[in-house]
C-alpha cells in the first residue's frame, strides 16, 4: 500500500478511511447513524442519543485580534449546535468543554469566553456537564455536544430522492466575506454597517435549530453547511447515490455582501465555496415544497435531484465547469 501524504488524502479522504477501516463492522442494533454524518445516533431505551465533536483552533479557525471571548465561546457552541441542527428534530442537551489554554492567559479572559459558552447554553436549554483543561501554547476548545429525540423525525445526508427539490435556508458567503475583510483590515478599521454584518457572520454565527425542528416532518435529507454550499451538496449527492442540477443564479446572496463586493464573479465564490455560514441544505419532494416556503419564507430552491450520480451547474440555464477553490485543511 503507498504511503500518501494528508494533504493528498484530504479531509473527507481521511474520513472515508476511518469509516472503511476502523468504524464498527457489526450488525449493532443500538447504532441508528453510524460515522460519516453530522452526528453519530445510537438507542437507549425510548431515547436517540446523537453525539457530536467540534474543534476550534487559534490561528486556523480563530485569531484572538478578531474576535471577543465571549462571541469565541458563543460560536463554540453555536457550530456545534449546527450539526445537531443537520439531524432534523433533534434537542441538544450536554456539553463536554475541552480547553488547551496557554498558562499566560489571563482571568478575565478565560471567564468572558465561558460567559460566552454559557450564553449560548442558556439560549438552547444546553447543561455544561464537564470536560479538561490543560497547558498549550495556543487557544484549543474542543466541544463535545449531546442531544437527544424521542422520536422518528431522524434526517440524514443520504436519503435525497430522485426528483426532490434542494432547498437552502437564509443567505450564503456572508461568513466568508468576513473572514476576508478582517485578513485585510484586521480590527484597527472604521467598518461599515455592510462590512460590520459580514465580520458579525463570521465571528458570531447562529445555528438553524428552530427551522431544522419544522423542516424534519417534510423533507427527505439534510445537512449543514459548515464547509461550504458546494461541499454540503456533494455530500448529500455522495451519500445518497443520486446525481443533482444546481441553478448557480438561485443561490440567494444578501444584500449586504452585493453592497460590500460589488463583483457578480466575487459574490458567487463567497456564496458556493465559503464555509461557515451554518445554513441548512435539505432535499424535499415537490408536493411539500410549498408548505416549507410557506412555513419558512426565506427558502430558497436552487436546484433538484436525479439519477445521473453527476452534478451540474447552470448560470442562467448554461452549464458551467465550476472547480472548488474553497479552505482546504490539509
Amino acid at each position: 500500500m503507498k504511503n500518501k501524504s494528508i494533504s493528498s488524502i484530504g479531509e473527507f479522504g481521511l474520513i472515508d478511511i476511518i469509516k472503511k477501516e476502523f468504524s464498527s463492522k457489526t450488525n449493532n442494533k443500538n447504532i441508528v447513524v453510524n460515522i460519516g454524518d453530522d452526528c453519530f445516533c445510537f438507542k437507549s431505551n425510548n431515547n436517540n442519543i446523537f453525539v457530536t465533536k467540534d474543534i476550534l483552533i487559534e490561528n486556523v479557525h480563530f485569531k484572538k485580534e478578531w474576535t471577543t471571548p465571549s462571541d469565541l465561546g458563543e460560536k463554540a457552541i453555536e457550530v456545534n449546535v449546527s450539526d445537531i441542527a443537520s439531524m432534523g428534530n433533534v434537542k441538544p442537551k450536554y456539553v463536554f468543554i475541552g480547553l488547551a489554554i496557554p498558562k499566560t492567559m489571563n482571568e478575565l479572559f478565560f471567564r468572558n469566553l465561558y460567559i460566552g459558552f454559557k450564553k449560548a447554553c442558556d439560549k438552547y436549554g444546553i447543561i455544561i456537564s464537564g470536560g479538561d483543561t490543560v497547558k498549550s501554547n495556543i487557544i484549543v476548545i474542543s466541544i463535545t455536544l449531546i442531544g437527544i429525540c424521542n422520536n422518528k423525525q431522524i434526517v440524514r445526508r443520504d436519503s435525497a430522492k430522485v426528483n426532490d427539490l434542494i432547498g437552502v435556508t437564509n443567505t450564503f458567503g456572508n461568513a466568508n466575506a468576513g473572514i476576508e475583510l478582517l485578513h485585510k483590515y484586521g480590527l484597527n478599521h472604521k467598518y461599515t454597517n455592510n462590512e460590520f454584518f459580514l465580520i458579525s457572520k463570521q465571528n458570531n454565527p447562529k445555528s438553524r435549530l428552530k427551522e431544522s425542528i419544522i423542516l424534519s416532518s417534510y423533507i427527505n435529507s439534510l445537512i449543514d453547511s459548515s464547509d461550504s454550499l458546494y461541499t454540503s451538496i456533494n455530500n448529500i449527492i455522495k451519500n445518497s447515490n443520486k446525481g443533482a442540477n444546481i441553478y448557480i443564479d438561485k443561490i440567494p446572496i444578501s444584500h449586504n455582501l452585493k453592497k460590500v463586493f460589488k463583483k457578480k464573479k466575487k459574490q458567487l465564490n463567497f456564496a458556493l465555496f465559503g464555509g461557515e455560514d451554518y445554513e441548512l441544505i435539505f432535499t424535499v419532494s415537490k408536493s411539500k415544497a410549498k408548505i416549507i416556503k410557506k412555513l419558512i419564507p426565506k427558502i430558497t430552491y436552487i436546484g433538484n435531484i436525479n439519477l445521473s450520480k453527476k452534478i451540474e451547474y447552470f448560470y442562467n440555464g448554461e452549464k458551467q465547469k465550476i472547480k472548488y477553490s474553497g479552505y482546504k485543511h490539509f
